[in-house]
């Protein structure tokens, strides 16, 4: 008969499987999302089990779950590319198939026996679909717990989501089963949580409590697949590199084990924009399927740099952008022929330290001034560089470290350049 494995979100069920668990749905956990507990039967999901037997109530069992927060599990969904206008998207695409399907249908011969569905498709749209759904979540409504007298009476639209659908999961127009997830995971509260119980699936034998069923199921999806298989941050060098990872980590730790970064020491790559033009080119042409995301700083030797990709045919699978201009780099000290001058330096000379924090970009004697080195004849602009790189790397790292400790000093620190980067980078492939 098979053990069964449920995926609830916000406490609903909205997958249940027998035997193993559905690869797709694995890859919006981690195995650091994996929690092995201590349980009562009667704390089991109701609407999954049921109420429980008065004598059962409280006998206890080892839970073996993945668990999320879902504002975490949207933003995984999220630079796997399955934001809401992709979700949006798949669900016009594969009504319109339906759609048209039925009426090739109807002109083969008598269309009485899906004339019901046919007109119902036509009329349905993606946001009468999501405030169904809402209400279906919010109320736990399923379909076994509602008698057809009262069924008889629900909204059509919820009706069509919890009654058996065999072709789409709750009726959802989907390609990709993470796309009807994005949108659940949209409808409800950012603090509730996405919860995978594989509980009886090893109690029955087919996981061992130690296996690594997450990794496991990405491991079997990744090959040919750049939704499932890691995305690639190239930088203008190693400083950039270690930077964001870093970074990444201590404030986005649910989205670090989604992105690797180029190793530059163990790969002997030389640094600087033209470098990262010639890594650009070479996995354009190696037909690499990862995402990879190529982020320049935001000067004007990038932008020189730049303008050699022009003239090849980059792949989707690449994106590539700046560091992003910051108001705080708008009035910026820089050291010129003229003497000391607050100008933009956006895209003229903000290499990665210029976003490290206002708390580690001064000293006593105010801000770490620009140095302009040259001019940039195909731009008609000047490059220019910050100077006393050494104490912004010191001061920086002593910040991260402090973080590290101290959890609590985040909040107290100034992370908005790294933060406006990170914006750019999880946005790369909208």
């Amino acid at each position: 008969m098979g053990s069964i494995t449920d995926l609830t979100i916000d406490g609903y069920p909205v997958l249940e499987t027998k035997s193993s668990v559905v690869d797709e749905v694995m890859t919006i956990f981690r195995e650091s999302d994996k929690r092995v507990l201590v349980r009562k039967i009667s704390d089991r999901n109701s609407l999954v089990w049921g109420e429980p037997d008065p004598g059962d109530k409280e006998i206890q069992e080892t839970a073996v779950v993945y668990r999320c927060e879902t504002a975490k599990v949207i933003d995984r969904l999220n630079i796997m590319g399955f934001t809401m206008r992709r979700v949006q998207k798949d669900f016009e695409k594969i009504r319109k198939s339906e759609i048209d399907k039925f009426a090739s249908w109807a002109s083969e011969g008598e269309p009485d026996w899906f004339w019901k569905d046919w007109e119902f498709y036509k009329k349905l749209t993606f946001e009468d679909y999501s405030k169904a759904l809402q209400e279906v979540l919010t109320k736990g409504l399923r379909s076994w717990s509602i008698d057809n007298e009262a069924k008889a009476t629900l909204d059509p639209v919820i009706r069509h989501i919890i009654e058996d659908n065999e072709d789409f999961l709750f009726g959802f127009f989907c390609s990709d089963i993470r796309s009807f997830l994005r949108l659940a995971c949209e409808l409800v509260p950012p603090t509730s949580e996405v919860v995978q119980d594989i509980t009886e699936l090893i109690s029955a034998g087919y996981y061992s409590e130690d296996e690594l069923v997450c990794q496991n199921s990405i491991n079997a999806l990744t090959a040919g697949h750049p939704e499932n298989s890691l995305r690639i941050i190239l930088t203008e060098g190693s400083m950039d590199a270690e930077i964001l990872r870093e970074s990444l980590s201590l404030l986005y730790p649910h989205l670090s084990e989604f992105y690797s970064f180029l190793d530059f020491p163990s790969s002997r790559s030389q640094g600087g924009a033209g470098s990262l033009v010639n890594i650009i080119k070479a996995f354009a042409g190696a037909g690499i399927t990862n995402r990879i995301i190529a982020i320049f700083d935001n000067d004007a030797a990038a932008f020189d740099a730049r303008r050699s990709l022009v003239a090849i045919q980059v792949p989707p699978n690449i994106a590539i952008c700046n560091y992003p201009n910051l108001a705080t780099l708008e009035e910026y000290p820089t050291v010129g022929p003229g003497g000391l001058v607050a100008l933009d330096v956006n895209g003229l000379a903000a290499s990665i330290e210029l976003y490290l924090g206002q708390d580690v970009l001064a000293d006593t004697k105010g801000r770490f001034p620009v140095q302009w080195k040259g001019f940039v004849e195909p731009l008609g602009k000047y490059q220019g560089e910050v100077m006393h790189k050494a104490k912004i790397h010191s001061a920086f790292r002593e910040k991260l470290r402090r973080c590290k400790s101290s959890p609590e000093q985040i909040a107290a620190a100034d992370w908005t350049g790294l933060r406006a980067i990170f914006d750019v980078i999880f946005h790369a492939f909208d």
